[in-house]
């Protein structure tokens, strides 16, 4: 007679006895559930934060950054600013690619040609190619030179080091990085499986596998928390279901202050949306303490600037769009949309995209209520994450909504906001365009007195908010929901999967 697996036996005894499969806690496995797949985890094409989080967990930057947001010391042992144009950089020792080969110089020198090189089309590319030239001085030590001063410099170095000759797939295994865990594979809109990488320089990690589960529907992402075939969810329980997770002795709860910013960005090239009137007419209708308090149950704080309160350089005197439906309603008229008298007609139609994440769908329908009530039909189109952040980079869309995820230095406003940051060269996914605006941005890279620069970004912030190409949402609070043997992880502010490393299962 043929024995019968565990597994076999479970299914026989299920009914009779109760027996029930291994749970990936049981195992020393930490299982995450993330809401959409990541689009490409190649770090130098990656922009999306799914595909940031994977790419934490297998790859590090010459620099990273700390709870505030700083850059600090990753790969490198040191970075020694010698002048405003030139950094000399010393490497870590005892520093290897997954697939055992060392770390050295002509790594990183690799890694900022190929991000800087016009033909690879990386959208890094408008930081790098401030880069004038690198030399070596050694194995374990290099000198970059820059064109002019870069005052980000230092936060563009946590990008991160690829071994040399990497090729171009969209997807891999990760033998060329130097990260914590290793990826053992990667399917696209299922899942992926992580081991600890044992020659890691700075210790192995405690725990011993990570999976990742990729389920973008939150009820099952929910239920699947609950019998323990995930135990670790960041931002992933709708706010309505909370309150029940409370209630199950088997997991916790953590709340902390965020930095990720949710905005409804506007095409400015659509003949409608071009006008800036009707811009504030939308940001006047739009009603952001209900949703925050009805919908995200007070779980985010209103904020107007990419730039959160945690940081240096926020600018709280901007321009302040507060609920207005009757001042929006005067906007449209004076835009060229009069309601019609004696009907219900819509002074205008327009399409909102977004993902098939389920809150996300919900805020959507919210939005479509409240400008509705001020005569603007909104037709929601929701899709997978891959279709939904390739038409957004692409300009096919009227509006739409995102999160700007990890953001420190205002810096971001450049990749976001300049005239030449349209996709695929930055994140200018509004084609939007102020002269003024460009200067500024391009005087705050030079700048290097912080003070300075936060009098050059104040002025930033004020003009963006001035131009609404964006209407600023709110700032999101971060909610790691574990199973309480887990211990060990620290939630910050960007979300970042960097603290994984710490983590282990008590018991």
């Amino acid at each position: 007679m043929k024995r019968l697996t565990f597994s076999v036996l479970c299914m026989i005894l299920v009914p009779l006895f109760g027996c029930t499969p291994s749970l990936p806690i049981h195992d020393g496995i930490l299982s995450i559930a993330l809401n959409g797949s990541p689009t490409n985890i190649d770090p130098r094409y990656a922009t999306d934060a799914y595909s940031n989080q994977i790419i934490e967990l297998c790859y590090n930057g010459l620099m990273k950054k700390d709870a505030s947001g700083s850059p600090i010391p990753d790969l490198a042992e040191s970075v020694k600013t010698v002048s405003k144009v030139r950094y000399e950089i010393t490497l870590k020792e005892g520093v290897t690619f997954h697939d055992g080969s060392e770390l050295t110089a002509e790594d990183v020198i690799y890694t900022y040609d190929f991000l800087r090189d016009e033909k690879r089309g990386s959208p890094h590319r408008e930081t790098f190619k401030i880069i004038d030239r690198m030399e070596k001085r050694g194995k374990k030590a290099l000198t970059i030179i820059l064109r002019k001063p870069f005052a980000p410099f230092l936060t563009a170095l946590t990008v991160p080091i690829v071994k040399s000759g990497t090729k171009e797939e969209a997807l891999k295994n990760s033998e060329n990085g130097t990260g914590p865990f290793k990826m053992v594979s990667l399917s696209p809109d299922e899942s992926g499986e992580f081991i600890s990488n044992e020659s890691y320089f700075e210790g192995i990690p405690k725990i011993q596998k990570v999976l990742i589960k990729i389920i973008p529907d939150d009820n099952v992402r929910f239920l699947e928390l609950k019998k323990g075939a995930v135990n670790f969810v960041i931002n992933g329980i709708d706010p309505d279901l909370l309150e029940e997770v409370r209630k199950d002795d088997k997991l916790v709860v953590e709340e902390k202050t965020g930095s990720n910013f949710s905005y409804l960005g506007f095409n400015l090239k659509d003949p409608i949306l071009r006008k800036r009137k009707v811009r504030e007419a939308i940001a006047r209708g739009i009603n952001r303490k209900e949703i925050i308090d009805k919908i995200l149950l007070r779980h985010a704080e209103e904020g107007d600037t990419l730039i959160s309160p945690l940081y240096w350089a926020h600018e709280k005197n901007v321009q302040d769009y507060a609920y207005d439906p009757e001042l929006a309603k005067r906007l449209l008229d004076e835009a060229g949309y009069p309601a019609a008298k004696g009907d219900s007609t819509p002074r205008f139609s327009l399409s909102y995209k977004t993902s098939q994440n389920e809150l996300r769908r919900r805020i959507a329908q919210v939005i479509q209520e409240q400008l509705r009530e001020i005569g603007i039909q909104v037709t929601i189109q929701s899709f997978e994450w891959g279709t939904f952040f390739s038409d957004i980079k692409s300009g096919n869309f009227q509006i739409y909504s995102l999160t700007w995820v990890g953001i420190t230095d205002p810096d971001i406003y450049y990749y976001a906001f300049h005239s030449s940051s349209t996709p695929p060269r930055g994140a200018n996914r509004n084609r939007y365009k102020n002269p003024l605006l460009d200067r500024l941005l391009e005087e705050g890279r030079v700048e290097l007195d912080q003070e300075k620069r936060r009098k050059i970004y104040g002025d930033v912030q004020k003009i963006v908010s001035g131009d609404i190409p964006i209407v600023g949402l709110w700032f999101n609070k971060n909610i790691l929901v574990r199973d309480r043997r887990i211990r060990g992880f620290t939630l910050l502010p960007d979300e970042s999967f960097r603290p994984i490393k710490e983590v282990w299962i008590e018991g």
